[in-house]
């Protein structure tokens, strides 16, 4: 854990991944986040990433977004429950929520609800499809909102695909939370500074498009620019593109600067001979001759395993990859170097845990921690707030605490 946010208290009311992430992120940079969960828990709870739920790793979307918080039970459709969210959020920093318009006004924890107690309150939250618009109270998860409806699955289809491809779970979710987490950390800075409480805004919309920001501009210029013909399409090229190896694997060419690899390139897969092809010399070349140029490495990388071909790479100038495995990727040693894989979880229950994407001072994060139990922390958390043991037995009765 980081010391970056140490001293700041983020009161998350959220469900599913993509805030649940944002607090995941804050607390790793040491905020304390408490969780306030309805007393049957978060629905995301019950999703299990691997079909045994006796395997370590298959609560890992409930671990990866909320680990490193407290959690504390309240049913807020009781009076005495919001009254409970009240008293904690008079000591909060941030309050956190993915709850739309609508829940949020029924439930009166808007930002004026919230600021009435604590006028000093950064209010944080987030929404599929954006504040603001004739969608702004839809519901929305990544697939929707993140992977549809602003075509980058559409965009997937243009590079070969003719269905649209599965997306891996979360993968709009978890960008979108780490955005937030980004504007949390700025509205911060800008209270330190200022005195002044910001609203800070993300949706699984806007994450999406400021991943997509290079094509969406290049599309409204040309609607039909991202519909490219396959491995033989002139602007994709012979140097920026994927080839099978001898043993079936395959790794990516990434040379953005043809020219300025071709010719190491060449000495290293040992063909001179096509440096000194005219119909290869220069990237405005190859780009007129291709599919000539393409199937001329296909064939030279046919001839080698993955490993043959690292070892020819070894110190090569040119930017390149193997497409590994997630298996592969968890034994990385460069993953492992710089401490981007974290292990949660103590003996055999131990499994891998991403990391938060962003170290301070050349540190790894360090041990990552699990979610907590739901309500784990309720008495703790409301002791702090000064509820004696009588008072905290009298919420359980009504029903608030679950």
């Amino acid at each position: 854990m980081y010391d970056i946010l140490s001293g700041v208290r983020v009161v998350e009311l959220s469900t599913w991944t993509m805030v649940p992430s944002c607090g995941a992120v804050c607390a790793e940079w040491g905020a304390d986040v408490i969780k306030v969960e309805h007393p049957k828990g978060d629905p995301q709870r019950k999703i299990r990433f691997t079909p045994s739920a006796t395997e370590p790793a298959a609560m890992t979307m409930t671990h990866l977004p909320n680990r490193g918080k407290r959690s504390i039970t309240l049913d807020l459709h009781a009076e005495r429950g919001r009254d409970v969210l009240l008293r904690l959020v008079e000591t909060a920093d941030v309050f956190l929520t993915n709850f739309l318009a609508p829940a949020r006004r029924k439930l009166r924890i808007d930002v004026a609800d919230l600021r009435r107690v604590n006028p000093g309150l950064v209010y944080a939250k987030a929404t599929g499809q954006g504040p603001q618009g004739p969608d702004a109270d839809l519901g929305g998860y990544d697939i929707s909102a993140g992977w549809a409806r602003p075509s980058m699955a559409h965009q997937m289809m243009a590079f070969g695909a003719d269905e649209p491809p599965a997306m891996p779970p979360g993968l709009v979710d978890l960008q979108a939370g780490f955005n937030l987490a980004a504007g949390i950390a700025g509205a911060l800075f800008k209270r330190e500074r200022t005195g002044r409480p910001s609203v800070v805004d993300v949706s699984l919309l806007s994450a999406a498009l400021w991943m997509l920001g290079p094509n969406l501009s290049a599309a409204s210029y040309d609607s039909e620019i991202l519909h490219a013909t396959g491995r033989y399409d002139p602007a994709h090229g012979p140097l920026t593109n994927s080839y099978r190896t001898l043993d079936g694997r395959w790794l990516y060419l990434v040379f953005i600067e043809p020219d300025r690899y071709w010719q190491d390139f060449c000495r290293r897969i040992d063909r001179p001979d096509l440096a000194a092809d005219p119909r290869f010399e220069t990237a405005e070349v190859r780009a007129r001759h291709v599919k000539e140029c393409v199937d001329e490495l296909e064939s030279v990388f046919a001839t080698r395993t993955l490993a043959q071909w690292r070892d020819a790479f070894d110190g090569m100038e040119g930017p390149w990859a193997p497409v590994q495995s997630a298996a592969e990727t968890l034994r990385d040693p460069q993953v492992l170097a710089n401490g981007y894989i974290g292990r949660a979880g103590t003996g055999e229950q131990e499994f891998a845990l991403v990391s938060s994407p962003v170290q301070f001072d050349v540190r790894p994060v360090g041990p990552v921690s699990l979610a907590p139990a739901v309500g784990e922390h309720t008495e703790a958390v409301l002791d702090s707030l000064g509820y004696d043991e009588a008072a905290i037995e009298a919420l359980r009765g009504e029903g608030v605490l679950g």
